[in-house]
């Protein structure tokens, strides 16, 4: 396994982690205020980095993708804790598979990446998984009524909202990438979201007087997992195109999410989701 690979893989465990820790912190704070605490947090470390070592940034290219990045970035972050709030784990996650066909349609636009046959029928098995995932018995008609399910879900449409958006944000990053170092960059991201964020949160900060230190541990957790998965999804873009970052990262997601979902939920492990998790990773076994 490369090393380029490898980021990528590690990236997608820290996401799986950061799903679920979010989902567990959610009954205990607001979504707005879990945004606002990781965006500081973000900058906290961040303006750290920069202080310590170099950086660039060059504002006239960066301006019109980094303000775009933000603004998507805090829009789908909402539609995502309502999400995982309202719905099992393990059948609302995995519907973020879609993103890397989603990401190598706007990759190959914005960025001239290409995919050779094999990835892309790799794509293609992951979506064909996740599908799986939700069927409610292993027969044709039933699988074709996956469809249906997920049509019907409010938190599927939501997710696969989600999905849209999360496939054009590291194609955004990878782009203001060329015009700003890492550290600079997501020093930037998390100050502009703050500030975007403390406008539409205003009234809710007060909430945090009311949490108790076992739950805001809980918050302080997620919210270092999430900071580190960020970082790493950044140098996992500088090395790979992006459809292949996103595979890797949502493939590790899905399986992390049915696993997840049993032991800390207790949701149940059907056979197909069994089917659906194989899929995933013989899917992922093609795109590397």
């Amino acid at each position: 396994m490369s090393s380029s690979i490898f980021i990528c893989l590690i990236s997608g465990i820290f996401w799986a982690l950061f799903d679920l820790t979010r989902k567990m912190s959610l009954k205990v704070i607001k979504p707005k205020i879990l945004l606002l605490l990781f965006s500081t947090l973000q900058i906290m470390i961040f303006l750290i980095w920069c202080i310590n070592e170099s950086f660039y940034f060059f504002i006239t290219p960066y301006f019109f993708p980094g303000l775009t990045l933000v603004l998507l970035g805090i829009f789908s972050a909402f539609i995502f804790l309502k999400s995982i709030k309202e719905s099992e784990l393990s059948l609302t996650i995995p519907l973020l598979s879609f993103s890397p066909l989603f990401s190598s349609f706007f990759s190959y636009l914005f960025l001239a990446e290409t995919l050779n046959k094999q990835q892309y029928l790799g794509i293609f098995i992951i979506i064909f998984g996740t599908l799986f995932l939700y069927t409610k018995k292993l027969n044709l008609s039933h699988f074709l009524k996956s469809f249906q399910n997920i049509i019907n879900s409010k938190s599927a449409n939501l997710m696969i909202l989600v999905s849209f958006c999360w496939s054009l944000t590291p194609v955004l990053d990878k782009i203001c990438l060329k015009y700003s170092s890492v550290n600079f960059h997501g020093l930037i991201q998390s100050i502009l979201t703050f500030i975007f964020l403390v406008i539409f949160s205003f009234k809710d900060l007060t909430a945090l007087k009311k949490k108790r230190i076992r739950s805001l541990t809980l918050v302080f957790i997620t919210l270092c997992i999430g900071t580190f998965a960020t970082i790493l999804q950044f140098y996992a873009i500088l090395f790979n195109f992006v459809p292949i970052m996103e595979s890797i990262k949502r493939a590790t997601g899905q399986f992390s999410a049915v696993i997840f979902g049993r032991i800390f939920f207790n949701e149940k492990i059907t056979v197909q989701k069994i089917i659906g998790v194989s899929l995933l990773s013989y899917g992922v076994f093609l795109i590397i």
